[in-house]
């Protein structure tokens, strides 16, 4: 359920790139998620390990990796 309100929040939150897939930074779906769960990290890992999403990296830090690209693959 988690996953699948992540997957619904990348997708109205970001922009739909050239090969079709939509995509936002960390920083922007965290700022958007945060209001709603402070375990963003965790779902993203659980919605990677599904093949929902993909972002380079094994994991992700606030600051740290805010520029890091998240893109829904479904």
């Amino acid at each position: 359920m988690e996953v699948e309100e992540l997957c619904g929040i990348i997708r109205s939150t970001g922009e739909k790139g050239e090969d079709g897939h939509v995509s936002v930074t960390f920083r922007q779906l965290f700022e958007t998620y945060v209001t709603i769960s402070n375990k963003v990290v965790g779902i993203l890992l659980r919605a990677r390990k599904h093949g929902l999403v993909h972002f380079e990296g094994e994991m992700l830090w606030q600051g740290k990796d805010d520029d890091v690209i998240i893109t829904l693959l479904e």
